[in-house]
């Protein structure tokens, strides 16, 4: 059980710097010019040349201008990877795509998913309180 706390405490503190790419978290901290950077966030504008890319890091909120030919609308979850140039402009090379029916198809099924679980459970198991602990329905 240490050894696992450890490792959970080590991921935590350094797996920034094993990242392929800096997230908004290194934008924030180092704002490498002219790397290669990947972000992610929902679409909250959309112009002719891209689209204005809404992050939110820890309650900091960063709006990334993607130049981007690719067409997308409003609401859609988006992942991007691209250059970063100033004033938190990138300059896209890939980009990966949730629209916003997909996304929220996706919470649906879950949450129908959960009622289902949660409704077999509740037929075959039943919680004592006096004991703290779940018993089965014979």
């Amino acid at each position: 059980m240490i050894v696992l706390m450890f490792l959970c405490l080590y991921y935590n503190s350094n797996y920034q710097s094993h990242l392929e790419y800096p997230d908004s978290s290194l934008i924030l901290k180092d704002y490498p010019l002219g790397g290669t950077v990947s972000v992610s966030g929902v679409v909250t504008n959309s112009y002719n040349d891209g689209f204005l890319l809404s992050d939110n890091y820890h309650g900091t909120a960063v709006n990334y201008h993607v130049l981007s030919n690719q067409k997308l609308e409003v609401g859609d979850e988006a992942e991007v990877l691209g250059t970063l140039i100033p004033n938190y402009t990138i300059k896209s090379s890939k980009i990966l795509v949730i629209t916003k029916f997909d996304y929220e198809f996706m919470l649906l099924r879950s949450f129908l998913v959960v009622i289902i679980f949660i409704l077999l459970f509740r037929r075959y198991w039943r919680f004592n309180i006096s004991r703290m602990e779940f018993r089965r329905v014979k």
